[in-house]
């Protein structure tokens, strides 16, 4: 099952991101996968580990790479917030799910969906504008 399909329109032109990006495609795609086998607990949880472990590493280069510049990235405590935000709905559901309380995985893939999307064409593409020059092309 493919819920996050690449194309060139999520391209942000800079290498390492895009990569990071392309990855976190394919362990949000990973976890969906393992759903659609059957609901077996543990394999779920390791590739939602994967994917929360993933997106906290992948942020923080993001937010590395927004302090190159001398005068700093002008949206960078709205870009943190965002990460901030997201990793604290995974961590939340993540944490959930090893207690096995009730949770939606259609509610939680649908969300990770949204939100990269969203992330990577709005938030993403303004860093791309502000990175342009300083690190090469894809």
């Amino acid at each position: 099952m493919t819920l996050l399909a690449w194309d060139d329109s999520m391209s942000i032109g800079v290498k390492e991101i895009d990569e990071q990006h392309q990855r976190l495609f394919q362990l949000a795609n990973d976890v969906a996968a393992t759903l659609a086998r059957g609901f077996d607990k543990e394999a779920v949880g390791r590739d939602l580990r994967a994917l929360c472990d993933y997106a906290v590493d992948h942020f923080a280069a993001e937010e590395a790479l927004m302090d190159l510049d001398v005068d700093g990235y002008p949206e960078y405590d709205q870009h943190v917030s965002e990460h901030m935000q997201c990793t604290t709905k995974a961590l939340d559901f993540l944490g959930a799910f090893a207690e096995d309380k009730a949770v939606d995985m259609n509610e939680f893939l649908q969300f990770v969906t949204l939100w990269i999307r969203d992330h990577i064409q709005r938030m993403d593409q303004t860093l791309a504008t502000f990175l342009r020059g300083r690190i090469p092309a894809a």
